[in-house]
């Protein structure tokens, strides 16, 4: 074999590679896309869904509401204090409530999420859950308890892109 048909045999061999990369990184982008698009279709419905936010008594939830504003994704409903409020959540895709102890706005409020079938964040901010009001919550599936606001906006944003739409 000469020097020439050395050379050529290597250029073949060259090309053989680099279709068979080519291929292959196709087939796995091909494959990516097929599996994320339900993940990115979701997110885009879920993203335009309205979040309620309800305060409680001694818990108000104004500056976490214009936090979740700022971040630019969501579109935010901000409720006082009361718990005539609750027949406005309807058609919402995801509840925060404030947590303080005894009240009857985040009792009302929880009640009203898990019998709707609602995913609920509760934000306890200073106050700590007494252990029944814990068991409670953590017994409803669609419920996560939060004490920060950047972990409130983690959790916003990880319901409101998994989560379907109540009743779906």
């Amino acid at each position: 074999m000469s020097l020439s048909d050395a050379a050529n045999v290597s250029q073949i061999v060259q090309t053989v590679v680099e279709i068979i990369v080519a291929s292959g990184g196709s087939f796995l982008a091909f494959q990516y896309m097929r599996r994320m698009r339900p993940v990115w279709k979701r997110f885009a419905e879920n993203v335009g869904r309205q979040i309620a936010i309800i305060s409680s008594e001694d818990q108000s939830m104004e500056h976490e509401a214009e936090l979740l504003r700022r971040v630019g994704f969501f579109r935010i409903k901000y409720l006082d204090a009361d718990v005539r409020n609750l027949s406005l959540i309807s058609g919402s895709g995801l509840v925060v409530v404030g947590y303080s102890p005894n009240s009857a706005v985040y009792k009302a409020t929880f009640k009203y999420a898990k019998d709707h079938d609602l995913p609920l964040v509760v934000f306890a901010g200073k106050h700590e859950l007494g252990p029944a009001e814990r068991k409670e919550l953590f017994g409803y599936s669609f419920s996560s308890l939060c004490q920060s606001e950047l972990r409130l906006v983690s959790d916003v944003f990880a319901a409101i892109s998994t989560f379907p739409k109540a009743g779906a």
